[in-house]
């Protein structure tokens, strides 16, 4: 039964993708079976697209506080039933599906790992980071309204040495390299822009 329910999704997100495609003016269509696409785009040349769906958000592991992402694995099952990474002589788009949202992320193959993750719109604001951000700027509001660190540690619920912290001129950004990266950000023009 988990099977078929796997299928009926994976078929879902390609009609998805192809009704997106053409209600966005291009010609699209599904592929035949065993091939290492699901549609095909009919653009300025003609696209191979493998779509990948999930049904929701999942939480991202080894986090302490819940985090949720869209989470897609982007391999597939080679003839040993390996897992192997798609060639880019097979496909050259990805078409991500969140079936809950019903967005659509489109990716040239050049730039996929093999597990993507991507923040969900609806939650925005709601991240750990992005919750920082927002603190730190009402704790420097009250400060400039002229409330001392104890009154606002009260009033928001924080730690004094975070509202000293978020007081203080300190950058509280992530260290590294990664930004955030939200599910929508991929729209099919970027895509087709960068092929």
């Amino acid at each position: 039964m988990r099977q078929s329910n796997e299928l009926q999704i994976g078929k879902a997100g390609e009609y998805l993708v192809c009704a997106d495609l053409i209600l966005s003016g291009y010609i699209a269509y599904p592929s035949e079976q065993g091939l290492p696409y699901d549609v095909i785009l009919d653009g300025k040349k003609l696209y191979r697209v493998q779509v990948k769906t999930t049904n929701q958000p999942r939480k991202i592991p080894q986090r302490s506080k819940d985090s949720y992402a869209y989470i897609f694995s982007i391999q597939r099952h080679g003839s040993t039933n390996n897992l192997k990474k798609y060639d880019v002589d097979e496909v050259d788009i990805f078409a991500l599906v969140a079936l809950d949202s019903k967005i659509i992320a489109y990716l040239p193959n050049a730039v996929m790992r093999t597990t993507m993750n991507f923040r969900v719109p609806s939650l925005k604001g709601t991240y750990y980071d992005e919750q920082g951000f927002l603190l730190k700027q009402k704790v420097q509001d009250y400060k400039s309204s002229g409330l001392d660190c104890k009154s606002i540690a009260k009033l928001l619920g924080l730690s004094l040495s975070n509202v000293y912290k978020y007081s203080a001129n300190v950058d509280i950004t992530p260290k590294g390299n990664v930004k955030p990266v939200y599910f929508n950000q991929f729209t099919l023009e970027k895509c087709l822009e960068k092929l």
